[in-house]
């Protein structure tokens, strides 16, 4: 007997539509990895980009910035640029320039009878260690300020110059209880932001020409550094003035055989921002800067007509006794300049 057949609801063999609610959490199934060949592979890997310098960390890119010594890399990218501009990178970066140099004259005095001796005329034999190329590369910088250079010559000093001695070097024109700062110095005393204070107070006492043919400075900067010229020209503001400062006293070399001379047209601009075009002389900027190179290799149409205004101002009669006593000092400088012979500029001991 032949059984009839009872359709069942949900027994029809026919596919489910939609998935079990059991099932629908789960990932559909991996297709099976297909092997690449090399060429594929290869070829990936080239169209891949590859990791930029902007991906580095700051602690990285400061090291590559001082070993290499190349003061272009925070101009690569914006991004790089403000990786390296804090605060702590760019004192870092002045130590890493000026180390040698400190490390080796930190605390002696630099009298060239005492310790350079007979004038070497080789300039790689200069007794100075340091990267004279570097460290006006440094200086240069828009980045630079007073205040920066103090720190990183404390910074320095806590690090390595703990238990040297000091001696202050720059002359004085008052007594040391007046200043209330030790003069002479000793183990322990140099304190970057007093000791230059104290210095710079006396420097801005001093009448023009006060240092020439004294040995006052130290020896912070290598002396082939060329400093900025913005610091040569000027005209000069608090900032400017502390920082020429800072690197005439650091010895800057503004006399000798090995001095390269700023062009000329540095030359006059800084004569007559000192002093021509200047209400009031600026009294820092010549102890610091005139020597015989100021007016050395200066075009005679140029200084004639300097002479000219200075005649005109000179019988003026408007400025004060001494300031008519440094005009006249100057045109005859002018002078000098414009009759003696060349050879013999070099010579002259009139500035």
């Amino acid at each position: 007997m032949e059984l009839t057949k009872v359709h069942t609801r949900g027994k029809r063999k026919t596919p489910a539509t939609n998935r079990p609610r059991a099932l629908q959490g789960q990932p559909p199934a991996k297709a099976l990895r297909t092997r690449k060949s090399l060429s594929s592979v290869m070829a990936a890997r080239a169209t891949r980009p590859r990791s930029t310098l902007d991906s580095l960390p700051g602690e990285i890119l400061e090291k590559i910035l001082l070993y290499s010594a190349n003061l272009s890399l925070p101009q690569v990218s914006n991004f790089i640029g403000m990786k390296l501009s804090g605060r702590a990178t760019l004192v870092r970066l002045f130590i890493w320039a000026f180390h040698e140099t400190w490390d080796q004259w930190f605390g002696i005095p630099t009298n060239p009878v005492i310790v350079h001796g007979p004038w070497l005329e080789d300039a790689q034999h200069v007794p100075c260690c340091g990267d004279p190329i570097f460290q006006s590369q440094v200086l240069n910088q828009p980045w630079i300020t007073i205040d920066l250079i103090l720190q990183a010559q404390q910074t320095w000093f806590e690090n390595h110059g703990r238990g040297r001695y000091y001696q202050h070097g720059a002359f004085w024109i008052d007594k040391a209880d007046q200043v209330g700062h030790d003069y002479a110095g000793g183990f322990c005393h140099f304190n970057a932001r007093e000791c230059f204070e104290a210095d710079y107070q006396q420097a801005v006492k001093w009448p023009a020409f006060a240092a020439r043919g004294v040995h006052w400075f130290s020896q912070d900067i290598h002396p082939l550094t060329r400093i900025p010229d913005r610091l040569i020209v000027g005209p000069w503001d608090d900032e400017m003035q502390r920082q020429l400062f800072w690197l005439c006293r650091g010895g800057y070399m503004t006399c000798g055989k090995l001095f390269t001379q700023p062009p000329w047209e540095i030359k006059i601009e800084l004569i007559r921002n000192s002093m021509l075009n200047a209400e009031v002389p600026n009294l820092l900027a010549i102890n610091c800067l005139y020597r015989t190179w100021v007016f050395d290799g200066l075009p005679s149409d140029v200084v004639r007509k300097e002479i000219v205004n200075l005649e005109r101002r000179i019988q003026w009669g408007g400025d004060p006794h001494q300031t008519r006593d440094l005009l006249r000092r100057v045109r005859s400088a002018f002078f000098l300049s414009v009759h003696m012979p060349e050879n013999l500029l070099v010579r002259r001991s009139d500035i």
